[in-house]
């Protein structure tokens, strides 16, 4: 039998952390059962080089699979990757403080449209008679008298409530009656009731909430975390194998999600001095996956083509079920999805923009998972391109997400080198989503790499270049002044992986152009959404030909368009009724079947732009 060893976790901003495992079992998998958040986009396993950490104690030997994935300085100070090491006595682990506290960007943009605002609920003065001593009438028969038309849907405690001032002789009572949609009374009692509401966004990476008053639409509360499923890998497809590959899968996925919205819901609460009982709607958009993730349903149907969940229209559930501290008679509504794994988030970007029907544009939401959509005057189509972690700095050798030391943006100087620009104080840690674009652009503009991405020799001549485990690597920030005491680089295996996320989803744009009947100049508005597209220099994307040649004044960054369309929805039935149209509007497309797109693919590699 396997001996219990103790592992000490260790980061400067909080106190030491211990937990015991097993001799022999995978690092990894120990820090996650501790329940500490270990770096890394691949759910450990050892694709994606990013749980770098450093240690002392007893280890397994570094293998040379692991060592590609570190640069010689960190091999040098014993930075080991988790998912490779075995444990095999006491151990030290140092974390990063900003991996422990990931932070992903989510938020509305303040020139969003304005939403024809139909209040879904309403404060409603009743008057009903006392009961008289001669000819008592029920309590629930007066209400229902003096609510005619309408449907009382109250609960055994509100019933009970209204009883105890309901006595023999009392005049008549003046109530406050909560109505829903014109149609149902969830609430009644002496005092005026606050009505809230939910607006969700369960995206793959992060999760974004708003609170919101029903009676006016006014914003309570924000709240935004990290996606915690992300252990279990960056993607959704990792996420979905493991379901498959584990009995607890799923049920572990959905409670995760469920804490983590959860945590956000109650930090809302605290906030605004509301209690749970007040929320009574919540409006909720994500990709399929992560809806069926939501409501605990199987994704094997998103595990191989032709890629189809449970369930794909709008989708209504009671909260009760669900744990969430919200009214138990809350009402759930998950807006329609696409088909493929284009969900209800895409549904509700479209939703958000104020001329779908009447304009020729392009939406693009960058990420792991990228959704594009092209509209010609209310017709849609949609795809979505598997672009990878690399624009949020997975797989890439000095990736990681925005956040302090994160450098946002490169360009060319007038004597060729390369020029950063830092977030916060912290000494560079390493390149963000923009900075990566940027590098690239700038390394084309100063003809240090060719179209093929190949790094020239007269990047050489001008910056600081070696050969490295990735192949040809650019040393940006030397060692002696980062903030791991390991250079910050890019490297020919990094181009690579920029090229591979940004030819699948050009070659979506390309696709969709064509099945909509569109040249680019007839594009009228180009929107870009997520918190990526919010800080992608549009030019360079252009360059970089990771965005079609189109004029840049076209070009709008627009947001968290997803959670600015639920939240269209849950103060708008008129919305609801759009988001039905849009689904129904919506030509889905699925890339790996058709016909040109291998060859489009890989015409898409290069970084040409007026190759296209």
């Amino acid at each position: 039998m396997a001996e219990r060893t103790k592992i000490t976790l260790k980061s400067p901003d909080r106190p030491p952390m211990e937990f015991w495992t097993l001799a022999g079992k995978n690092l990894w998998d120990s820090i996650m059962t501790s329940g500490m958040v270990s770096p890394g986009a691949c759910g450990g396993k050892g694709n994606c080089g990013q749980c770098k950490v450093k240690l002392e104690g007893e280890i397994d030997e570094i293998s040379d699979s692991e060592r590609q994935y570190l640069l010689p300085e960190e091999l040098r100070t014993g930075t080991r990757l988790a998912c490779f090491c075995r444990v095999k006595g006491p151990l030290t682990v140092y974390l990063d403080p900003l991996a422990l506290a990931i932070q992903d960007q989510a938020w509305l943009k303040s020139d969003s449209p304005p939403v024809a605002f139909s209040a879904p609920v309403k404060n409603r003065q009743v008057l009903i008679p006392g009961m008289e001593k001669d000819s008592p009438v029920p309590l629930l028969t007066r209400l229902a008298r003096a609510l005619p038309g309408l449907k009382l849907e109250l609960t055994v405690d509100n019933l009970n409530q209204l009883a105890q001032i309901d006595r023999i002789g009392r005049p008549a009572l003046e109530l406050q009656a909560l109505v829903f949609k014109e149609q149902a009374v969830k609430y009644i009692g002496r005092k005026r009731e606050k009505a809230c509401g939910l607006a969700l966004d369960i995206g793959s990476t992060s999760l974004f909430a708003v609170m919101l008053n029903l009676e006016d639409g006014q914003h309570l509360a924000i709240s935004t975390k990290p996606n915690m499923q992300r252990v279990y890998g960056a993607d959704i497809l990792s996420r979905v194998l493991h379901c498959l590959e584990n009995p607890d899968g799923l049920e572990r996925l959905q409670q995760i999600l469920l804490n983590n919205l959860s945590s956000m819901i109650e930090e809302m609460l605290e906030e605004t001095g509301t209690s749970p009982e007040h929320i009574y709607y919540l409006v909720l958009v994500g990709n399929p996956v992560m809806l069926h993730f939501f409501l605990g349903l199987n994704p094997a149907g998103f595990a191989q083509a032709p890629y189809a969940g449970i369930f794909c229209d709008e989708f209504t559930y009671p909260a009760a079920g669900l744990g969430l501290p919200v009214n138990p008679e809350a009402e759930i509504l998950l807006l329609p999805q696409v088909g493929g794994f284009v969900g209800a988030d895409t549904v509700a970007a479209v939703l958000s923009l104020p001329d779908w029907r009447s304009s020729r544009f392009l939406l693009v939401d960058i990420g792991t998972n990228g959704e594009v959509v092209v509209g010609n005057r209310g017709k849609l189509w949609a795809a979505s391109a598997a672009a990878g972690p690399a624009f949020e700095g997975g797989g890439i050798s000095s990736g990681m997400i925005a956040g302090d030391g994160a450098i946002d943006k490169i360009c060319l100087n007038p004597e060729g080198g390369l020029e950063y620009n830092l977030i916060g104080d912290s000494p560079a840690r390493g390149l963000c989503g923009s900075a990566i674009i940027d590098i690239i652009a700038s390394l084309r503009q100063g003809a240090y790499i060719d179209s093929n991405g190949i790094i020239t020799e007269l990047a050489g001549e001008k910056l600081r270049v070696r050969q490295g485990e990735r192949g040809a690597e650019i040393i940006l920030v030397e060692e002696n002044e980062s903030f791991r005491g390991a250079p910050v680089v890019f490297n020919q295996e990094d181009i690579r992986q920029v090229q591979l996320a940004k030819a699948a989803l050009r070659t979506a744009i390309d696709v969709l152009m064509k099945e909509a009947g569109l040249e680019y100049k007839k594009l009228e508005k180009v929107y870009l959404a997520g918190a990526f597209g919010n800080y992608l220099n549009p030019h360079n994307a252009i360059d970089i030909g990771m965005i079609p040649p189109i004029k840049t004044e076209t070009i709008r960054n627009i947001g968290n368009a997803a959670a600015a369309g639920a939240i269209a929805a849950l103060l708008s039935p008129d919305k609801q009724r759009e988001a039905r149209e849009i689904k129904e509007q919506v030509h889905y497309v699925e890339l790996a079947l058709y016909p040109d797109f291998q060859s489009l693919y890989l015409n898409n590699l290069n970084f040409d732009p007026a190759a296209k």
